[in-house]
């Protein structure tokens, strides 16, 4: 048992060796701080008492600093805790300089390089507990930080501590933590012990909070990046994380098929070393069920773990088998699927099955991180040496086939999202310089202030891989068998998703450039006159503008037809504002704030203008934690748009709720959801997945919007409302309503057509409503999407097909597999009922809060014009 391994290991140190290591005995172990062993069933240490222990150590111990890395979404502060020996943490600063250093060899030599690789020390960081259900790494952190600070680890990881500097962050979802925590408190001894909570576990992202790492959304994200790339430099971090508690113990890696191509071959096989030493280590110690080579590719680069193989970091991820929360679960050995049950070259020694605890999975988590402490200091030379050899390799590899740059050109639809783009760009480390003069490359001329990335530069790989379009291999189960899926996401290109024009540049080119060290937005525009203003419809930002004019009561339109005056050329869809001075107060902090321009018409005479009082917008969040929900609130809170969140009790009571809805909202939006969970609350045929981690939830909190609901959308909507229905989501009209429209992929199977979380071209009919301030050819984010078939339709119902794919090419980055069973297909349709419309997004437009380029088809939808 853990708590006897520890206390064993405590009380064999006697008071005379911890004062001969320099270290007081006041300080408390965790057991003694909160009156429960680290791990002990059904017993937690939340947030707030896990950053009030490490501060406790901090002032009890010289070989542990606490440090405040920023604060999280919902304000908490998040800590991380630099652990090693007290001279290491004397001289932290100039560690830590030194790891600068070493990741630009354009200014240090390479004798030099040798020797601040022999001085200087490993800084190794470990997160923790991401996903706030997967809670084991932040209990174990405790008693890490304990024993590491106090100086009763085991003495070969004392010793690495002479070589090694520990950065570790106990939780990087703070706020999760705490609610997971509170939930399971709460619910202990109960009927709905251990089981899901009915909201995201991240107040925006829920489980996504571990996609967000090269688009930088979350303030989590932004922290831990900061510590990666901009304040500390580590040379090995790991992200601790748990799986399903029926397959293996625990998974290290190496990953499986296929690698990013883009990673340095080193950083491969430096991974693998790290996990093989440590699954050495624990194989040696006893420790069951470790698996590798298995379900986590080498291809997804947005995760915590992943992104920093692009940054010459040695990136490592680790599974461990989950209990139920802090609450034990017995797993009959008939339960394990075969693949878990007998041994394999990357699965010697199976699990056999039996009580699994919250205890088990701290036991096998500090064996883990011990080990890869000790592992890293045999290897502290070549690791430190390794990250300037690294970057000096990104610098000089000009291997055929590499880009030479990407050009940014200054010509954008949305000039504003393409400042956007580079300011993620830069976060994340990559070096921009701004062209000061016209140049040409490739036989294409750009103007001066086109934005250049050079690939040689540290961080090409990292550059390289967001700003290149992607080729998943066609890996199938047996040959000509069903494809195998990745892990996550086989395409990712940012400028595709953000709606930003990005050239490849293969061949040197000369121009005058200066490096960019900050983004310049635009200053808005001075307005001289007009008795209206004009907003253009290719910014996102207008949409913001004009949402929060109208909540404040302005008067609005937006025009049919594109807006051509003197020096005015703005598309169809454009809002128009009629100026007074009420409306200028409150029109200029929202330019100021959003960086656009507003352009002056004398008059409208002659624009065709449709009425916009449109605005007042619901936006549904079932019970069951969806985060295309929280992403999609996170994309209204982010632009300031205001919405009003509703719940199933919103959409209940009969025919007086039909008349409530209308009365209250002119748009709702339903995020991507199956129609099931929607109107019931649960999948009348779940997966197998969603079968096992399936869990009772209270009263409240079961159900959905029921037949009444159904029928009260169908009111509002025939009222003149607007539902706006994402992804699959779309599903609810076509399940419950005659709409002329079906989706051509409810009965494909995976053979016949595939499309993992990729990048497609669609086609665009600009000149409608939903399409206004598109461009004629976009991509789009296809995941778990919908393709249309239409058709006309009786009297009752009209549709609009507003985006297709295209008849060939329509994948743009990643992997599809049958293009023809969705070429031609609708993508985008707006159908008319009533006096109101029903507008289905079969694809991702706010995936991840990433996909800017297609943002306006949600947005149109919130401001359709009056008819």
């Amino acid at each position: 048992m853990i708590t006897r391994t520890l206390r064993a290991r405590v009380s064999s140190l006697t008071a005379a060796v911890l004062l001969a290591a320099g270290v007081g005995l006041a300080q408390p172990s965790p057991e003694k701080s909160f009156g429960f062993a680290v791990g002990a069933d059904r017993q937690l240490a939340d947030y707030t008492q896990i950053r009030t222990y490490l501060d406790t150590l901090a002032r009890e111990s010289r070989r542990l600093k606490v440090f405040d890395i920023g604060p999280t979404t919902l304000g908490k502060p998040m800590v991380m805790a630099a652990i090693s020996s007290e001279a290491n943490l004397a001289k932290l600063d100039r560690y830590v300089q030194i790891s600068k250093r070493l990741r630009d060899p354009r200014t240090l030599p390479l004798d030099e390089a040798q020797k601040l690789a022999q001085e200087g020390k490993v800084l190794l960081l470990i997160t923790c507990s991401i996903h706030a259900t997967e809670i084991a790494a932040s209990q174990m952190s405790m008693q890490l930080a304990y024993e590491l600070a106090s100086g009763t680890a085991p003495a070969e990881t004392r010793k690495a501590l002479e070589d090694v500097i520990v950065l570790l962050i106990p939780t990087i979802n703070p706020d999760g933590h705490q609610m997971v925590t509170e939930w399971y408190r709460k619910n202990v001894g109960g009927k709905y012990e251990g089981g899901a909570m009915p909201w995201l576990y991240h107040p925006y992202a829920g489980h996504d909070d571990n996609r967000d790492w090269f688009m930088f959304n979350l303030a989590e994200t932004r922290a831990v990046t900061k510590v990666l790339y901009h304040d500390f430099f580590p040379q090995v971090s790991i992200d601790e994380h748990q799986m399903g508690s029926t397959g293996a113990r625990l998974f290290l890696p190496p990953y499986m098929d296929p690698p990013t191509g883009t990673v340095d071959p080193i950083v491969w096989r430096s991974i693998n070393l790290l996990g093989s030493a440590i699954a050495y280590d624990m194989q040696r110690q006893g420790f069951e069920g470790l698996v590798n080579g298995r379900s986590y590719t080498g291809w997804w680069i947005g995760s915590a773990s992943d992104t920093p193989w692009l940054h010459g970091t040695i990136g490592l991820l680790s599974e461990m088998a989950s209990a139920r929360i802090a609450s034990p679960v017995y797993i009959e050995p008939g339960e394990i699927p075969l693949a878990y049950a007998e041994s394999r070259m990357e699965f010697v020694d199976p699990w056999p099955g039996g009580w699994w605890r919250l205890s088990d999975l701290v036991r096998y988590e500090l064996a883990m991180t011990f080990s890869l402490i000790d592992t890293v200091s045999r290897y502290k030379s070549d690791l430190l040496f390794g990250s300037y050899r690294l970057a000096k390799r990104a610098i000089e590899d000009t291997a055929p086939g590499q880009p030479y740059a990407f050009v940014v050109p200054v010509r954008q639809d949305d000039r504003l999202t393409a400042l956007k783009m580079i300011e993620v760009l830069m976060f994340g480390g990559v070096e921009v310089h701004k062209a000061t003069s016209e140049f040409v490359a490739d036989g294409r001329t750009y103007p001066s202030g086109s934005y250049v990335v050079k690939m040689a530069q540290p961080y090409k790989p990292y550059a390289w891989a967001l700003l290149d379009r992607q080729e998943y291999p066609n890996l199938r189960e047996y040959p000509g068998g069903p494809p195998v899926p990745p892990y996550d996401n086989a395409g990712w290109t940012l400028p595709l998703q953000m709606g930003v024009a990005c050239d490849r540049i293969a061949a040197p080119f000369d121009a005058k450039l200066e490096r960019v060290t900050a983004v310049a937005y635009p200053t808005p525009e001075k307005i001289a006159g007009g008795a209206y203003l004009a907003l253009d419809a290719h910014a996102n930002a207008s949409f913001a503008v004009a949402a929060n004019l109208l909540k404040d009561g302005a008067e609005l339109w937006r025009a049919r037809t594109p807006i051509r005056a003197a020096g005015i050329d703005l598309p169809a869809g454009s809002f128009v504002v009629k100026t007074t001075p009420e409306t200028l107060k409150a029109l200029m902090p929202l330019l100021g704030k959003h960086h656009l321009s507003a352009h002056a018409l004398a008059a409208v005479t002659g624009l065709d203008l449709a009425p916009l009082k449109r605005f007042r917008t619901g936006l549904y969040q079932s019970w069951r934690g969806n985060m295309d929900e929280g992403w999609t609130r996170y994309l209204l809170d982010d632009t300031g748009i205001p919405y009003t969140t509703l719940h199933n009790d919103a959409f209940k009571g009969g025919k007086d709720s039909k008349a409530d809805l209308r009365a209250a909202f002119d748009a709702i939006v339903f995020t991507d959801e199956s129609a099931d969970v929607i109107k019931t609350g649960r999948r009348e045929q779940p997966t197998e997945r969603e079968r096992a981690f399936a869990s009772p939830m209270p009263p409240e909190y079961e159900g959905g919007i029921g037949k009444d609901g159904v029928e009260a959308l169908k009111t509002f909507v025939e009222q003149g409302g607007i539902l706006v229905l994402l992804n699959r989501a779309g599903e609810l009209a076509m399940k419950e309503w005659e709409v002329p429209a079906r989706n051509a992929l409810e009965r494909v199977d995976r053979t016949k057509f595939f499309c993992p979380t990729s990048i497609v071209r669609i086609e665009v009919d600009n000149r409608t409503p939903i399409g206004w301030g598109m461009p004629g050819r976009a991509a789009a984010v296809f995941a778990s999407s919908l393709a249309f078939d239409t058709w006309a339709p009786f009297p009752e119902w009209d549709r609009k097909v507003v985006a297709s794919y295209p008849a060939k090419d329509v994948l743009a980055s990643g992997w599809l597999l049958g293009e023809d069973v969705i070429a031609r297909k609708a993508a985008v349709v707006d159908l008319k009922l009533g006096k109101g419309h029903i507008v289905l997004i079969g694809i991702r437009c706010q995936h991840r809060a990433q996909a800017h380029g297609t943002y306006k088809f949600l947005l149109n939808g919130l401001l359709y014009p009056e008819e």
